[in-house]
């Protein structure tokens, strides 16, 4: 069987799964526990492949090798499930229905449930125990997927902060743009503290982060202001004694996305492009000026949303970018294309040589916005997922998404470029487990809001959190296969 087909294959199972849980969740007591566990549980076994025996019980990797699970009995329970269980549930628009439907095909599978179960755990004796089997199987681990959006993403902060208090953190954090620069203190510390994050958040100054200075583009693309991110945050991104963490230093694996634009594509140098563009300024425009500037670089960052133009890449993602420093993983993620520049100008002979191989190996000639590549990034997750990133694969992948077409003044003049990311977004949804579009958020343009917006911000993410959460406790029921 191709690899095209058994992803398509886990995409149907994963779809059904959705559709099977949501009418679950819309119609309690409409099918007793056991038979609910024995549906959930026959839909993981079929979607069984790669995982690491051990990881689903503290989700993260352990000192386990990856066990393959591929057997014909295996094979031939995917199909069977793929037959009768998948087609009651993604065909039936009623969901009591759908679930009367469901509990009906579950005679036809009951028995291969019992048997293939078996099959599997008499084979890999010496990989995996029944309890690790069943654990992978019956438990789901959180991705947390944060869409790129500028001032728009703060309402992230609220949200993670539900999820914590409700006993779900994270295992994997994936960002782009904004979504990078607050993953990554989601991702400092398992257990995390929202009141120091928003107390130092709103210590924060524009003139901190946020600069008119020129300087020559190495790594980065010019833009209208420099971005200064480890002068803003750095120091909440430091070792004790005053190394700068890197990724593998953070308690959840992070890991970034950033678009590399591709070599030939802009038609210019890096620094031709800030003198056609008019961007290498010294000094502070005026306010009416600078809206100007940015008001015409958002027209023309629409150009990058191409993949000729650019390409994606997983900072985190392989041995060489696991060596970054966390904020320059954060930074290059959030540089907008021609508005805001990110860039390695401080001595780190370290990163330096990173970047320089970084850029050499993808054949790009800088780093900018993630949000132009993948700007909710769901299928990259899904991928680094199954790649192997957190050891299990039986995940719910949870998307954070600030940036679509809002009515709100703040948004409304930058549907453009919302609908062109939208369509983008599309492309991920068959990959998200739920997609939660936040609404209202600040205007993507207050990059960095002043105390009383940020605490509307983060009271908005709130409030959509709490109301998205029973539906998604549900998923996170531990299934247990009874006889």
């Amino acid at each position: 069987m191709s690899r095209r087909l058994l992803h398509d294959e886990q995409l149907t199972l994963m779809r059904t799964e959705h559709r099977l849980v949501t009418a679950m969740y819309e119609h309690p007591g409409a099918l007793d526990r056991p038979t609910e566990h024995a549906l959930r549980y026959a839909l993981s076994l079929a979607q069984l492949g790669t995982f690491q025996p051990g990881a689903a019980a503290v989700g993260k990797r352990v000192s386990r090798p990856d066990v393959s699970v591929r057997h014909p009995e295996l094979e031939r329970f995917r199909q069977l499930v793929l037959d009768h269980l998948a087609p009651q549930v993604l065909h039936t628009r009623d969901a009591e229905r759908r679930l009367l439907g469901a509990a009906s095909s579950l005679g036809r599978v009951r028995r291969a449930i019992v048997e293939t179960r078996a099959r599997v755990l008499e084979v890999h004796a010496n990989d995996f125990s029944s309890e690790e089997l069943d654990r992978e199987l019956g438990q789901k681990t959180l991705v947390s997927v944060a869409g790129g959006g500028g001032g728009a993403g703060y309402v992230y902060i609220g949200a993670w902060e539900v999820l914590q208090n409700a006993g779900h953190v994270p295992a994997y954090v994936l960002g782009s743009s904004i979504g990078a620069v607050l993953g990554l203190f989601r991702a400092r510390s398992r257990a995390g503290d929202f009141e120091e994050y928003m107390s130092f958040a709103k210590t924060v100054r524009f003139d901190d982060v946020l600069r008119v200075v020129s300087f020559r583009a190495r790594y980065g693309l010019p833009g209208v202001l420099r971005l200064f991110l480890h002068a803003g945050i750095g120091s909440q991104f430091q070792h004790p004694d005053g190394r700068d963490l890197r990724l593998d230093d953070l308690e959840i694996p992070f890991e970034s996305v950033v678009a590399g634009v591709r070599r030939g594509a802009l038609g210019e140098s890096p620094d031709q492009y800030a003198r056609s563009h008019h961007l290498p300024e010294d000094r502070r425009p005026s306010a009416l000026a600078l809206r100007a500037q940015l008001a015409s670089q958002l027209v023309k960052m629409v150009g990058f949303f191409n993949p000729m133009m650019v390409r994606e890449i997983v900072i985190g993602g392989d041995a060489l970018t696991r060596q970054f420093d966390c904020v320059d993983a954060a930074g290059f993620s959030a540089a907008i294309p021609g508005i805001l520049h990110y860039d390695v100008a401080r001595s780190d002979r370290h990163m330096h040589e990173v970047l320089d191989a970084l850029l050499d190996r993808e054949d790009v000639v800088a780093l900018v916005d993630g949000g132009v590549a993948n700007n909710v990034p769901a299928n990259t997750a899904f991928r680094r997922v199954q790649e192997g990133v957190i050891g299990t694969r039986n995940c719910y992948y949870l998307c954070f998404d600030s940036l679509h077409p809002q009515t709100t003044l703040g948004h409304v003049w930058l549907q453009p470029v919302e609908r062109v990311v939208a369509l983008q977004v599309a492309l991920n949804e068959r990959y998200m487990s739920h997609h939660i579009k936040f609404s209202p958020t600040l205007s993507p343009v207050h990059l960095l809001p002043n105390p009383r917006e940020l605490d509307r911000a983060v009271t908005w993410g709130r409030a959509q959190m709490a109301r998205e959460l029973p539906l998604m406790q549900k998923f996170f029921e531990r299934v247990e296969l009874r006889p």
